[in-house]
């Protein structure tokens, strides 16, 4: 028994902080009110991307820190478009979202040649040398760290009055724009990490649209925990035990293997229901100028 408890958490180490900080991010990203509907596009890309440099120069480090810079851009860049310019957040984000599938094919598909013609990918294996261990501290580290910079800091503050009501943040000396950048480009850094130890620590294999429909799980983690660094830690936990086990979980009941891989996907619309349904949809309620539209600019007309 003990054996089997150990090869659990082992097993379910990388895909739990790999969906954690894709989720984490996602929420610190909305506090600040910019919707977030390009992450299941920008995690695909990110897990190409990783995939991509690990494949060129077999560098763990290298290939994490690419895709979360790259990742982070695209954070940027919906924050200041969103923000700086009067454009729908729904429409910025599914664009981002398709953007960045078809820039993940263009990324991955010349790496996986050369996988395929005899270039080795560098991984992280989490069973070797307590890897795993670190994968748990730093998922509360990083839990801890966002609910003091949310909760306990003057930027956490503005990122919160920003998520409000943004007009009147900005008549009290926030500058809206500077915090949605600040939120965003961390949100979506933590995000690009998350799909790189996805991608190198969890499937360790790549082909066209490896990763797609995982950021909207991440999506679903971060609503259902409404957005709280803490009881994401929760909801990821869940949703990593069910991704890890969802081909057992079906042989138990006797389900063919393609409800097996649906399970997660079942679960993340199980979750947002149960989430919307309940009073936790209003004692963890989104910020109220989510996705709304504010152009700080006065016009004439």
């Amino acid at each position: 028994m003990p054996g089997s408890i150990a090869s659990f958490i082992i097993g379910v180490s990388s895909i739990f902080l790999a969906y954690y900080l894709a989720a984490v991010g996602h929420g610190l990203m909305e506090k600040s009110g910019v919707l977030n509907l390009a992450i299941d596009g920008v995690f695909t890309l990110g897990v190409a991307v990783a995939f991509a440099i690990s494949v060129y120069t077999f560098s763990v480090p290298l290939a994490i820190f690419i895709a979360m810079i790259v990742a982070a851009l695209f954070g940027l860049m919906l924050a200041f478009i969103t923000t700086k310019l009067p454009i729908s957040h729904g429409a910025a984000g599914l664009s981002t979202m398709f953007l960045g599938y078809g820039l993940a094919a263009l990324v991955g598909l010349p790496a996986r040649q050369l996988q395929i013609n005899g270039r080795s990918l560098a991984t992280i294996q989490p069973s070797l040398g307590g890897t795993w261990i670190w994968f748990y501290v730093v998922a509360f580290a990083v839990a801890v760290g966002v609910w003091c910079l949310v909760e306990k800091t003057k930027i956490g503050a503005a990122i919160r009055a920003a998520g409000e009501n943004p007009a009147s943040a900005e008549a009290l000396g926030v500058n809206v724009l500077a915090v949605r950048l600040f939120a965003s480009g961390v949100g979506y850094a933590l995000i690009g990490i998350g799909a790189a130890l996805f991608e190198l620590a969890y499937t360790q294999v790549w082909s066209q649209g490896a990763g797609m429909g995982y950021g909207w799980i991440a999506f679903a983690i971060s609503l259902s925990a409404g957005r709280h660094p803490i009881l994401i830690l929760i909801s990821a936990m869940i949703f990593a035990v069910l991704d890890k086990y969802r081909f057992l979980i079906a042989a138990i009941y006797n389900l063919p293997p393609d409800v097996g891989k649906m399970l997660p996907f079942v679960a993340a619309i199980a979750a947002m229901i149960i989430f919307m349904v309940t009073p936790l949809r209003r004692k963890l309620a989104p910020p109220k100028s989510l996705g709304k539209i504010y152009f700080r600019e006065e016009r004439s007309v």
